[in-house]
């Protein structure tokens, strides 16, 4: 189930300076430093099968993690091993036998401490012949291990420290994860910005992300999986976001399974909410790779802060951008409401409200044509009265020209019906560098009407002026003297 607050819209009116550098900063990082993560990672694995080191170091590694008492981890590697050992002995998939191969590689690999361990201990461990090929390879994959970003400042509850208390916040496991924590950020974060400030926005942001990674931290202090990502970080401005507007009732869209929709709800009230869903998850989805406590410790760290800065001065919020009125023009929910039953092919109910808005708001191209559209597509005979209206039109951009020129062409058999004043406007609009083809076939038809316009003479000049600008001179003569003839 996802619940997002979206109370207020973005204006540049508030700037959100420290929201944008927040994201700039977050995309550099991934896309300039992190983005060669994996094909270090796939290296340095395939050059640890290439040298055959497995052989020689999985007994030690299972050994090392008995020592260490780390029994989960022994026990999901010695799986990974069997599924490798009985490849020759019954059938298996090929794809799950390289993928169980490779995480089981990569798990040993990641492992400083282990091979710190064979380091220290490598002349009781391995004969003198194995330590010569082994040594100068094996200590140039750690080092190319040890620089792949999430290992070099991720956050790792066993080897904690201030510096990747805040560097894990900056660094993201994939595009996804990038995306989708710069969305969520963005969607809260310009308004929480505005209404208490840019410096004290940064100051909380960050306490948000480093409480999150506290409280990840704590709850295995033995743990070696790094937590990277702004998750915590993010959460806490959630909890600004409700802070911000705390029993007023805001907005909020939902999406649970099929159902999606806005419900208004006192601010505060959807924060017991949110910290009991990371919670549940956490307690009922054990296997999951998303840091439940990172993301709690933050709403929880978020809340607490907007209520002691609240506390010690109430004057802090910017009251004014809090209760500025940004409710969405009454034209917009008009169109958004078209659209909508444009989705669920309520064809009628659409209509109908579209005839509102060009009777209240004026004939606008796009109204038009998505008017014509709707009525050519339920094949209702009026669409030739709005077609009409349409090619008519004046006053259009070039991009609306070329989309009334497809319109003329689609009703080939419909367009003797324009009067000759339509049909003129028409081939006037046309007579342009991009549509004069158009122009010239509206010409021809003029001058087949048994009665000749008074001003084809005009259209005629128009053209030739037309064929002058892309240096056709035959025609720009043609056209010439057709308009002296008629003038």
């Amino acid at each position: 189930m996802l619940i997002i607050p979206t109370e207020k819209r973005f204006v540049w009116k508030h700037t959100p300076l420290v929201l944008f550098i927040l994201v700039l900063l977050n995309s550099m990082i991934y896309f300039g430093y992190q983005f060669g993560d994996d094909f270090k990672g796939i290296e340095s694995v395939l050059k640890y099968k290439q040298l055959g080191f497995l052989e020689k170091e999985w007994p030690l590694f299972q050994e090392y993690l008995r020592k260490n008492h780390e029994m989960e981890r022994l026990e999901k590697n010695n799986k990974l091993y069997s599924k490798i050992e009985d490849v020759t002995k019954t059938e298996y998939d090929e794809n799950d036998d390289i993928s169980a191969e490779f995480e089981l590689l990569h798990n040993i690999i990641i492992d400083s401490d282990f091979y710190d361990y064979l380091d220290k201990n490598a002349y009781n461990l391995f004969y003198l012949s194995f330590i010569e090929k082994w040594a100068l390879p094996r200590n140039e994959i750690n080092e190319e291990i040890k620089s792949i970003s999430y290992l070099a400042f991720g956050l790792i509850p066993n080897k904690m420290s201030i510096l990747t208390l805040f560097t894990h916040q900056f660094l993201h496991g994939g595009i996804m994860h990038l995306l989708g924590n710069m969305f969520f950020l963005i969607i809260c974060g310009f308004a929480v910005e505005a209404a208490i400030g840019h410096l004290r926005f940064l100051l909380f942001y960050l306490a948000s992300g480093l409480t999150g990674g506290l409280l990840f931290s704590f709850i295995d202090m033995s743990s070696t999986m790094p937590l990277v990502g702004a998750s915590g970080a993010i959460s806490g401005v959630m909890a600004m976001y409700l802070g911000v507007f705390r029993f007023k009732k805001i907005e909020f869209f939902y999406w649970f399974f099929v159902f999606v929709g806005y419900f208004r709800a006192p601010a505060l009230l959807i924060l017991p909410f949110y910290i009991g869903k990371e919670l549940y998850d956490f307690f009922s989805d054990t296997g999951s790779n998303v840091a439940f406590m990172a993301h709690a410790g933050g709403f929880i760290a978020g809340s607490i802060m907007m209520a002691l800065a609240y506390f010690i001065n109430p004057k802090m919020l910017n009251e004014e951008y809090i209760e500025e009125n940004q409710d969405v023009p009454k034209i917009q929910e008009d169109l958004a409401k078209i659209y909508e039953n444009i989705s669920k092919s309520r064809f009628n109910s659409a209509r109908q409200l579209l005839d509102k808005v060009i009777e209240e708001n004026g004939a606008q191209f796009d109204w038009m044509l998505l008017r014509y559209n709707l009525l050519k597509m339920q094949k209702d005979e009026h669409y030739k009265k709005f077609m009409i209206q349409l090619l008519k039109m004046e006053k259009l951009k070039q991009h609306e020209l070329d989309r009334i020129e497809k319109v003329w062409k689609q009703n080939v058999s419909d367009q003797t019906l324009l009067s000759d004043d339509d049909l003129y406007k028409f081939g006037w609009n046309m007579t342009n560098k991009c549509n004069y083809m158009t122009a010239e076939q509206v010409f021809s038809l003029l001058e087949q009407r048994e009665n000749k316009h008074p001003s084809l003479g005009l259209l005629a000049r128009k053209l030739s002026v037309t064929f002058a600008q892309i240096n056709n001179n035959d025609k720009k003569q043609h056209y010439e003297k057709i308009a002296i003839m008629l003038l």
